[in-house]
């Protein structure tokens, strides 16, 4: 009796490990987010990076700008010749959308030409995003790496560091 015991707790114990096993193996899809270039074209994510690795840097305060420089700074030395394509997200509440033509070309006149293409504004709601994301802090950048099918793959949080670049080329 004791001995059958024993087999079904370690039955369960395999069961258990394999349950967390595939839970740690399902990727969180990028949720949906409208937004427009500095150069007028309105995307969709994660639709328009589907089919192609990506380096996602999301931004809710002015202030967080510096952090994304470095973060593109990363993409363009660490992760561009590996295929991934790189999108800059400044995210601006709703209230503003009034404003969006005035902000839109501020960010125009300060942002290399060369990105316009690869930094899109969303204007709208951010709550949503806030939980989606993890949101803490809004002075910190959110930097996301996403594969093909537009899955998080991984995330980090503020400035770079040695050990968030690790995390990220770890996938």
């Amino acid at each position: 009796m004791i001995i059958q015991k024993h087999n079904y707790l370690t039955i369960i114990c395999i069961l258990l490990i394999q349950l967390t096993m595939k839970a740690e193996s399902i990727k969180q899809t990028f949720p949906t987010l409208i937004a427009e270039t500095l150069s007028g074209n309105k995307i969709t994510l994660p639709d328009v990076v589907k089919g192609k690795k990506s380096f996602l840097v999301i931004a809710f305060e002015r202030q967080a700008q510096p952090q994304a420089d470095d973060w593109f700074d990363i993409y363009t030395t660490n992760f561009q010749k590996q295929g991934y394509v790189f999108y800059e997200l400044p995210m601006i509440s709703g209230l503003w959308k009034w404003m969006s033509g005035f902000i839109d070309s501020g960010m125009r006149s300060g942002v290399p030409l060369a990105k316009h293409n690869n930094v899109a504004t969303y204007y709208g709601p951010l709550d949503s995003y806030f939980t989606a994301f993890g949101v803490k802090d809004k002075s910190l950048v959110y930097v996301f790496t996403l594969n093909e099918n537009g899955q998080i793959t991984e995330r980090v949080t503020g400035k770079v560091t040695a050990e968030k670049i690790r995390i990220l080329q770890e996938q």
